[in-house]
């Protein structure tokens, strides 16, 4: 799964635990349940912060006008979480059962950990392609406010899609990127780009200056940037 995926997926996965998070907070009888509530209120507003404010900034994500539909959903979780919060504390002071028990641990720290668990898999996942390939091809399609970005992996064994750094044509793509890699600097004007079944050629003043075989076939596209290993 493509990191940007992640993100998007973490939105609606911290929305419904903030619905969870307020009804159990609304049934709940324990006192010390209520200390899980709050916590994990906290956190996961927190996750919040991070999942739309700083990931998509800080690894360079193409993300779009969409966005502003997970701004809109996250502030109704946050607003719910401190819902939760508010009752969880009242309950808090006026609970005299404390009861601990290992199912609430359980619960607590499935919660905590999915979202860390979901994002570092996608993320490793796409780092371990880009140190590993050889050639990496910034492409986009569309146009205007429908652009859309992203890039290609593509090593001896395999040709995969990635998200991590492929933000307005993959501008800031190079600090995401083994010192090893060279940038093209790829224009229209003297390059050109030819896909095959077997390989990928690049082409300057109509001369060859790169050429890589691929283990798969990837779908043609607009090519922005391009970077490689000699």
């Amino acid at each position: 799964m493509l990191v940007k995926d992640v993100i998007y997926i973490l939105c609606f996965f911290i929305f419904t635990v903030s619905i969870l998070n307020l009804i159990y907070s609304i049934k709940n009888k324990n006192r010390n349940s209520s200390k899980y509530i709050i916590l994990l209120s906290i956190i996961f507003i927190l996750y919040s912060i991070i999942d739309v404010l700083i990931l998509p900034n800080v690894l360079n994500l193409d993300v779009g006008f969409e966005l502003l539909l997970f701004y809109g959903i996250l502030i109704i979780a946050g607003v719910l979480f401190i819902i939760s919060i508010i009752v969880a504390s009242v309950k808090t002071k006026k609970l005299s059962t404390i009861e601990k028990t290992l199912k609430h641990n359980i619960i607590f720290t499935f919660f905590v950990l999915l979202p860390i668990l979901m994002f570092c898999f996608s993320y490793f996942r796409e780092v371990n392609y880009i140190n590993n390939s050889k050639l990496i091809l910034v492409c986009s399609k569309g146009d205007g406010f429908s652009e859309e970005d992203y890039a290609y992996a593509i090593g001896d064994n395999y040709s995969k899609k990635i998200t991590i750094g492929a933000d307005f044509r993959g501008y800031a793509m190079k600090k995401h990127l083994p010192s090893s890699f060279y940038e093209l600097n790829y224009t229209w004007a003297t390059d050109k780009i030819e896909f095959n079944n077997d390989n990928i050629t690049i082409y300057r003043n109509n001369k060859v200056i790169y050429k890589i075989d691929i283990a798969n076939k990837i779908s043609y596209c607009d090519v922005e940037e391009v970077f490689y290993k000699q």
